[in-house]
């Protein structure tokens, strides 16, 4: 046996025993099973054949599943990367995945499917590739690892981009670019932003797909990955190209060029002198051409690569023909036309080869989904089974509930007429008080019910003209629908979040505790957060800290009581105008104002908005529409952190809402609170 395959032998026996003995070591897992993948030399197949397959013999014969199912599925990924035989390595996939499923091994699973993703891949099934890939990273979530949650969106975004689906193949390539930061491997970033650049190129924008390529070109140059370096160069270069700037282009292959000398891989070398040399062609410049393509020549037949030999001849062929040489421009196009017929009766071999294997493989598509079904079956089986026993803990619970409000009954009838009476009193009380807030409640659900209705229905129309009127609508109209779109969405979610912060602080499920935090700072965040809102209706937010002002309160829901204050102020200011913030201390406590030169308000408006008892909702100067939630959630919170809330209002002459909380540490300052109103904001032309 030669060095190489024995050393391949020794390295793949190596990893087997490593991942059985640790099987949660996911990054050696996906190590693992990347490293099939790698150039080998492949004329040792039958060795590791026969080595793999004695593996699986003694994991079986020894009781031991786990083993075997590794063994399994590391037979498979030989037949699959060296022997080539789909069939076989499908067999040993499913095998080591009913295994793998009996005995719960999640992490073996989501290479079991990543597999057999590749066998459909490569048999040309890319439907039943992409449904594999969706079932590795369900099985994923599982195990959290963001490597290999990152590994199958790269794999699941290129099958989405085969199968014509360029959408989803966007979609997911930018998921990891989305988790970069957690994900934390730069060529994993370099490579998805390099699809994302292909993706863009094939859809003709080109300065987005130079853009991408720039980006992980400059990824893979930190990292010191020469390889894919010079291929973000080649890219760059035919991208260059087809955007008519040749110049560009011929300096990008030359680039790449260089390091794929240093490099010395030959089919690489053949493909650079070849795009060197035709762009030497469209130039004119015959003898350079020339001399590119004859060492692409010689590169590509060291490599034995028929597509760059192919081009070579035929280039070759054509830059003779443009010097009159009509003798050596027979004999390239000769040449070309040999290779020509000889590729493509290579590819009619593989095709037919493929389709061979694609019958095959599809007949065993019946054991995948049959596996699928079971282990469905088998988790509604558990569930069942858990649902029996949480019936049966229950009832006994119930039991001994009965039994002690029997024992507590027993005991009150001995009590005193004085007790029973007064209890029943207690009881008349809560019920009063339960009745109350039941009816209070009603009117809250009976707020949202009719605001979610508005939003619902202005998705549903904007969707019905998008569906029914889309050829009939110009870019300005959709244009226009999108931007109404959004803001009932917006206007949607801001809807469901204060729903969903007040029904927590009515349930007792959103707890309060306490804990210092500086306010100037957080006063400022939520001031950079609705800058860009404020922006857009040309309102300057002012906020001049003098120093850090610390308290201490539950941070997160002073700061929805801030985020909801400067919201409405931009809300109801209208272009042009202003909003100031400020903060003070008096006797003891921390003060917060919130002033703007909106439209103001009256006092029967005033008497209404901090009250859930009572539907009080306004336009905003922009036409915005709100859900009369916000400020009952302002003073609900402030309540919840011992403070207060309270505004001055004047019809046309703006609003100041103020929020107080007890200072962290009592200075005894006597600073008294400064009379913001809204007509002392000066507008920004004015020098404000």
């Amino acid at each position: 046996m030669a060095w190489s395959g024995r050393l391949i032998i020794t390295f793949i026996v190596f990893q087997i025993t490593f991942c059985a003995a640790a099987a949660q070591d996911y990054d050696a897992m996906l190590a693992w099973y990347t490293q099939f993948f790698q150039e080998t030399n492949d004329s040792v197949a039958e060795v590791l054949i026969a080595e793999a397959t004695r593996n699986v013999e003694e994991a079986k014969a020894s009781a031991e599943p786990v083993k075997a199912a590794h063994a399994l599925k590391t037979l498979g990924l030989i037949h699959l990367t060296k022997a080539r035989n789909h069939d076989l390595a499908l067999d040993n996939f499913i095998e080591s995945l009913t295994i793998e499923d009996t005995l719960g091994l999640v992490a073996e699973q989501v290479f079991s499917y990543i597999a057999i993703a590749q066998v459909f891949a490569e048999v040309g099934n890319n439907e039943r590739s992409a449904e594999s890939l969706e079932q590795a990273l369900v099985f994923n979530e599982e195990t959290g690892n963001v490597h290999i949650y990152a590994f199958i969106l790269n794999k699941l975004g290129t099958v989405y981009a085969a199968l014509g689906n360029i959408e989803k193949a966007f979609e997911s390539f930018e998921l990891v670019l989305a988790n970069k930061v957690r994900i934390g491997q730069p060529e994993v970033e370099a490579e998805a932003l390099f699809n994302l650049a292909n993706l863009h190129s094939i859809q003709g924008n080109y300065d987005e797909a130079l853009r991408s390529h720039r980006l992980a070109l400059s990824i893979r140059r930190s990292i010191r990955d020469r390889k894919n370096e010079a291929h973000s160069l080649n890219d760059i270069g035919k991208l260059y190209h087809l955007m008519k700037n040749d110049d560009r282009a011929l300096a990008n292959h030359r680039v790449a060029l260089q390091i794929r000398r240093r490099l010395g891989d030959k089919k690489e070398l053949a493909e650079s002198y070849n795009n060197i040399g035709e762009i030497y062609y469209l130039k004119k410049n015959y003898d350079r051409a020339i001399a590119n393509l004859n060492l692409a020549l010689a590169a590509g037949l060291e490599s034995h690569s028929k597509t760059q030999i192919s081009k070579s001849y035929e280039l070759l062929s054509s830059c003779h023909k443009e010097r009159g040489d009509f003798q050596k421009a027979l004999e390239h196009k000769e040449n070309h036309y040999a290779i020509i017929d000889f590729i493509q009766n290579e590819k009619t071999e593989r095709r037919l080869l493929e389709i061979q294997n694609r019958y095959v493989v599809d007949k065993k598509e019946s054991q995948i989904d049959h596996l699928e079904l079971d282990r469905v079956q088998r988790e509604k089986e558990l569930r069942t089974q858990k649902s029996i026993r949480n019936f049966l803990y229950a009832l006994v619970a119930l039991i001994l509930i009965i039994g002690v409000l029997i024992l507590y009954s027993y005991l009150q009838n001995k009590k005193s007429n004085r007790r029973l009476q007064l209890a029943h009193k207690r009881v008349k009380h809560k019920n009063l008080q339960l009745q109350q807030l039941n009816a209070t409640k009603d009117k809250f659900f009976s707020i949202i019910s009719h605001d979610l209705r508005g939003p619902l229905n202005s998705l549903t129309s904007f969707s019905g003209l998008l569906i029914h009127h889309m050829d009939n609508l110009t870019q300005a109209e959709i244009q226009t629908l999108a931007r109404d779109l959004d803001e009932s969405v917006k206007n949607l979610f801001g809807l469901l979040e204060n729903l969903l912060e007040w029904s927590r602080s009515q349930t007792g499920t959103n707890q309060f505790p306490p804990e210092p935090f500086n306010l100037t700072a957080l006063l400022d965040e939520n001031k950079s957060l609705l800058s860009a809102q404020a922006h857009n209706k040309k309102i300057a937010i002012m906020h001049e800290p003098r120093e850090d002002v610390m308290v201490k309160a539950h941070r997160n829901s002073i700061n929805t009581v801030i985020r909801n204050l400067i919201s409405n102020a931009i809300k109801f200011t209208p272009e042009g105008g202003a909003i100031k913030l400020d903060i003070t201390r008096r006797q003891g406590e921390v003060i917060v104002s919130v002033a703007d030169t909106g439209v103001g308000m009256d006092k029967e408006v005033i008497e209404k908005i901090f009250r859930i008892d009572t539907k009080h909702t306004t336009r905003g100067t922009a036409n915005e529409t709100g859900t009369g939630l916000g400020l009952v959630l302002c003073k609900e919170f402030m309540e919840k952190n011992g403070g207060r809330i309270w505004v001055n209002s004047e019809p046309r002459r703006g609003s100041v809402f103020y929020f107080a909380l007890p200072a962290l540490v009592d200075e005894k300052r006597l600073d008294v609170v400064p009379s913001v109103s809204s007509a002392t904001l000066k507008h920004p032309a004015d020098g404000g």
